[in-house]
């Protein structure tokens, strides 16, 4: 029983093509070393759309929250990548998070994480308090430096092709902590259904 109780850090989202994880793999590539600021970037293959971050969650829990989020029902819809962001945003200092958001989308991913948290909140996870802000993580600044051209992420992102995708599924990933970064498993991918909830 001590194994079911070992808690697993969870998050829920929407993958990502092959095609959009390697032009990330690219950007970041390109953006490592351009900056004074030290900055943790995402591993490669790492790319997804956060839905819900869950935190720990003991093993044991883990099949009612497969059982919720299999109520969920969307249609699938549209991605498409768009401009660069960062948290907290550009002109009230140094920023946290760098992040691609979405041209497409977006509204139809916000349904889709309100609903994963309407699933998730009689099992006790609490709803976001925070505007959801659709976007796809590039980095975390860790300790910022004066000076840095920002506008770079945006330049490189535009330098690549980013074809049209469809967010087919959401997924519950696992997440270990490791000293080069986290790991992603999947626990579980819930399919879109045509004609399902999430259609405008």
């Amino acid at each position: 029983m001590a194994g079911l109780r070992c808690p697993v850090r969870c998050f829920i989202g929407l993958p990502l093509p092959e095609s959009w994880q390697a032009g990330l793999g690219r950007v970041i590539q390109q953006l490592s070393g351009a900056f004074a600021s030290r900055i943790a970037w995402i591993r490669p293959g790492n790319g997804h759309l956060t839905l819900k971050f869950l935190g720990d969650v003991e093993q044991a829990r883990l099949p009612e929250l497969t059982q919720a989020l299999a109520g969920v029902v969307f249609a699938p819809f549209a991605l498409a990548l768009g401009r660069a962001g960062f948290f907290p945003p550009a002109g009230r200092g140094s920023p946290r998070a760098l992040w691609a958001g979405l041209a497409q989308g977006g509204t139809e991913s916000a349904r889709l994480a309100v609903q994963v948290g309407q699933a998730l909140a009689p099992l006790g996870f609490a709803p976001e308090t925070r505007p959801f802000t659709p976007h796809l993580t590039l980095g975390r600044v860790k300790d910022a430096a004066e000076g840095d051209d920002w506008t770079l992420v945006e330049r490189a992102l535009a330098g690549e092709t980013w074809p049209v995708a469809e967010a087919g599924s959401f997924v519950l990933w696992r997440s270990v902590l490791f000293a080069t970064g986290p790991q992603y498993s999947r626990l579980a991918e819930f399919p879109a259904r045509p004609g399902g909830g999430s259609a405008p």
